[in-house]
């Protein structure tokens, strides 16, 4: 088993540095079991918006660009994930758990988790509605993305963004970790690959983000 901590500014926004270090870490981990959290009190807040304001054409491309892979890579991981959700997980922070295989929260009345990207006049790329339909039922993924609320645990939990809340949420979560871990690698990785195949046309994708979603957060982050 291999534990993956989100560590930065703040609430561990997702920097260009974080999101290109979390590539390098799920490259490495191979088809090692993953636990995912965030240091300290907090998941993740998610993308640092007032350093993406500051970036040009080009560095939102890229920013983008490793949001996009550190995702993909999660969320096609071929051994089981985990996520330990120790705090808020909003935007970013809620699609990575949402990339995993299970999701565990710690419990707090304090811990808000959702996606927030429609209040700022956000279009949300392929690769966050490829994860959210397939973890969600429609409804709720309609409620979680267009209302861009931030839900408590038992709200989370009602919408199918959370599979538990814990008193330990640590012990619960590595427990469930060494648990599927058990279970016949092989099988788990063909299984996992055949629920989460890609859209049909990835490149239609591709080129929808190039032409119409890269340059509408261009927009909205200068307002």
């Amino acid at each position: 088993m291999r534990e993956i901590v989100l560590q930065g500014r703040g609430p561990n926004m997702l920097s260009l540095e974080l999101l290109e270090g979390l590539e390098a870490e799920l490259v490495a981990a191979r088809d090692e079991p993953l636990l995912v959290t965030g240091a300290g009190e907090a998941f993740s807040s998610g993308l640092d918006l007032d350093a993406l304001a500051a970036l040009d054409e080009s560095g939102l491309a890229r920013l983008l660009g490793a949001m996009d892979r550190a995702t993909r890579l999660l969320f096609h991981h071929p051994a089981p994930t985990v996520a330990l959700v120790n705090g808020h997980a909003v935007a970013g922070g809620c699609l990575l758990a949402q990339a995993c295989d299970v999701r565990i929260a710690q419990r707090s009345a304090r811990t808000r988790i959702g996606m927030t990207g429609v209040a700022i006049g956000l279009v949300y790329p392929p690769f966050v509605l490829e994860v959210f339909r397939h973890r969600l039922a429609p409804a709720d993924a309609e409620t979680v993305l267009l209302s861009a609320e931030r839900f408590d645990l038992e709200g989370a939990l009602r919408l199918g963004l959370l599979d538990e809340i814990s008193d330990d949420a640590r012990a619960r979560a590595t427990a469930l970790l060494e648990a599927r871990s058990r279970l016949p690698r092989a099988s788990y990785a063909a299984t996992k690959r055949a629920l989460r195949s890609p859209p049909p046309d990835p490149d239609a994708a591709r080129r929808e983000f190039a032409d119409t979603i890269l340059p509408a957060w261009g927009r909205a982050l200068v307002r």
